[in-house]
């Protein structure tokens, strides 16, 4: 075969490649492998031009020498340097059929000895909107290339100009339309927590209507004054929960101590139900901070506990919490037992409130009324919703069965311990 078949058979197996490969790299590898046996050169080099504009990295080679080929990455030509940046820096065919007898040159004297070149020819890559970056062909000996031999250069260094910007546009419009479905989704999220932002706001003030029509109710037998405060306990667990399940909850950040709010968490419950015992235990070690906000976890770790003294408000009930340190996360785990024998595990809350749901009939007084009074049913969502925005989870521990009943609440941080 000729040298011009040879040559008419690369351009146009080069444009093939171009019209299947998915990313640049590939077109440009298969044009220096198919090019360089038939222009004779020793060896061949793609460059890009860099996001400043100022320097060439190469990003394809052919038969580069071995002995400097694990240190091509961290080459970089400047813009206007050598005949690689001024073809680029000029955009232009540059031609040196004698390296080492140009003056001009004599800063590249050194590098052409090193890497065994005499001769190179170099050609811009461009495109409408300017030079990308340039390809180089090294050879051995001082070397005339013919007229045949510039062209096929410059149709090379066309293909691989227009395969690269293909590829930039692809990657581009695929940016595009992530970020389009990413918005997307945002929407139809923000939407959808919107919807049940709305449900929940509603539900909330069906159940504020109907306990407060069943205190107004002239057959109530109730407490007034229990039953009001169970009202209120439930007013500010709607409100809560309104605010946290907004998309513009705001917190305070900051590196909190874990036992810092659950020790103010237990001495509120403490004051407010002294029959129930709460014990802590309270790890002796260096535990690392929580990144989040004091005043919503104080909340969320009042809540938690507030549903275990429910869960315990009888006579033998207890509550245990306690801190755990994990690899790479911090459990506050709250717990509640109830040892007699002869009792039965507290009912669950039902899905709106159990306030005044059953007017209150004994025969003595309930020490723990006023307990069970303070605690909703909004609150095992108020403390989920919490831990989430908070950034932890919240695992629940189904009570047991037989004649120990017991339960509990886990929530789960991620903090950093590797310092």
């Amino acid at each position: 075969m000729s040298r011009d078949s040879r040559e008419l058979l690369a351009v146009r197996e080069i444009a093939h490649a171009f019209l299947l490969a998915d990313r640049p790299s590939d077109v440009q590898q298969f044009a220096l492998d198919r090019v360089t046996p038939i222009l004779g050169a020793t060896f061949s080099l793609v460059m890009e031009l860099g996001d400043d504009g100022e320097l060439l990295r190469p990003v394809a080679q052919h038969e580069w020498p071995a002995k400097y080929r694990h240190w091509i990455g961290a080459l970089r030509v400047r813009v206007g340097d050598g005949p690689s940046g001024v073809a680029v820096a000029e955009r232009r065919l540059v031609e040196v059929e004698d390296l080492l007898a140009d003056p001009s040159l004599d800063g590249w004297h050194e590098v052409a000895e090193e890497l065994g070149f005499r001769s190179i020819i170099a050609a811009p890559m461009e495109t409408a909107e300017g030079p990308i970056g340039a390809i180089a062909f090294y050879f051995a000996d001082a070397t005339h290339v013919r007229q045949e031999q510039r062209a096929l250069v410059r149709v090379v260094a066309d293909q691989l100009a227009a395969a690269t910007d293909r590829s930039r546009r692809t990657d581009a419009l695929r940016r595009s339309n992530a970020a389009l479905a990413e918005a997307n989704a945002q929407l139809a999220h923000q939407a959808s927590m919107a919807q049940h932002t709305e449900h929940a706001r509603d539900q909330t003030v069906h159940c504020l209507v109907a306990a407060l029509l069943t205190l107004s109710s002239p057959d109530d037998r109730g407490n007034v004054a229990h039953r009001l405060a169970a009202v209120h306990a439930l007013a500010v667990a709607a409100r809560d929960l309104e605010l946290v399940t907004r998309d513009d909850f705001a917190m305070t950040l900051a590196d909190v101590d874990p036992r810092d709010p659950l020790l103010a968490a237990v001495a509120s419950w403490r004051a407010r139900a002294p029959m129930v015992p709460i014990h802590i235990d309270e790890p002796t070690v260096l535990l690392p901070t929580i990144r989040g906000d004091l005043h919503w976890l104080s909340r969320l770790l009042t809540v938690v506990v507030g549903l275990a003294v429910r869960s315990a408000c009888r006579e033998g009930g207890t509550v245990n919490t306690g801190v755990r340190l994990g690899r790479g996360f911090i459990a506050l785990q709250v717990g509640w037992r109830d040892a007699s024998a002869d009792t039965v595990a507290p009912q669950p809350l039902p899905e709106h409130s159990r306030i005044l749901e059953e007017p209150t009939q004994r025969t003595a007084p309930d020490p723990f009324t006023g307990v069970r009074e303070a605690v909703t049913a909004l609150d095992p969502s108020l403390a989920t919703a919490l831990a989430g925005r908070l950034g932890g989870q919240m695992h629940v521990e189904e009570s047991a069965g037989g004649a120990e009943a017991e339960g509990g609440w886990t929530l789960v941080f991620p903090v950093d311990t590797d310092g």
